[in-house]
């Protein structure tokens, strides 16, 4: 079954009453995700992970539906606040189908292995290749990028969701990231969601992407005895429907960079 997300708005989350976002379409009502890359930009605070992780089933309503005023993502035609679906529900699909690699890198104190057992420990095979001696929480900023790429990124799940997965990294450890991405997608790999700043500045000018919609971002903090505070911010979303044409585009120009870093 090809992966599809569904999304009806308006999204509504809200932090126990005191923080409200919501997310509307500036064209339509309804967004759909299928096969392809899918670039997010906006300032920061605008959302973009909060977004995210509502489609991850990391934040947000799961389960019976609260307001029947309140837009629903479905994933294959599962809606997230459908009456049965449950906690227990949107583990399983996290396990099966997501690959989530967040902003900041988060390690236990244990040893690269120990953090790949509790982490994703489902394939012996791939453990084996995590060292036991070595821990994450010593190496490099950019070392343990790396690290969480090969711990989280799983080529056998058909989303992914990349926030900001580039910082940090040398052209060397770039070229390694696309080469996992193009990897990844001639098996089981449908779906790929970015926010990457440092991406950002050619993605949207370099022809490769085109403009897909605009989510308008509402964001109310309610205070006892004080006045609400509102802000407006919005997110640009771009798509590539050619994502292995991409992938091979950023693998030679890595490729080139990291050979005028360091000729042979």
């Amino acid at each position: 079954m090809p992966s599809h997300f569904e999304i009806t708005f308006p999204l509504v989350l809200a932090y126990n009453g005191s923080f409200i976002i919501t997310f509307t379409l500036q064209q339509g009502t309804t967004l759909e995700f299928n096969q392809g890359v899918y670039y997010l930009q906006g300032d920061n605070g605008s959302g973009k992970t909060t977004f995210l992780n509502m489609l991850a089933l990391t934040a947000g309503h799961v389960g019976t539906r609260v307001n029947n005023n309140t837009g629903a993502i479905k994933f294959n035609n599962q809606a997230y606040n459908g009456k049965g679906f449950n906690h227990v529900m949107a583990a399983e699909m996290r396990e099966n189908s997501f690959c989530i690699f967040p902003q900041k890198a988060f390690f236990l104190p244990v040893s690269t292995r120990d953090n790949y057992i509790v982490l994703n420990g489902s394939d012996k095979q791939k453990e084996a290749g995590f060292s036991s001696e070595e821990y994450p929480d010593l190496l490099s900023g950019g070392q343990q990028q790396k690290v969480l790429m090969d711990i989280v990124l799983d080529e056998k799940k058909a989303v992914w969701f990349l926030d900001e997965p580039l910082a940090n990294l040398d052209a060397e450890r770039r070229h390694y990231f696309w080469m996992i991405l193009d990897k990844a997608y001639q098996k089981e790999l449908a779906i790929v969601f970015f926010i990457d700043h440092w991406m950002g500045k050619n993605i949207v000018h370099d022809g490769s992407f085109r403009h897909y919609n605009t989510l308008q971002v509402v964001s109310e903090i309610r205070q006892k005895n004080r006045p609400s505070e509102t802000e407006h911010k919005q997110i640009e979303i771009y798509a590539n429907n050619d994502p292995q044409g991409f992938f091979r585009q950023q693998i030679q120009k890595t490729e080139s960079e990291k050979t005028l870093k360091d000729p042979a």
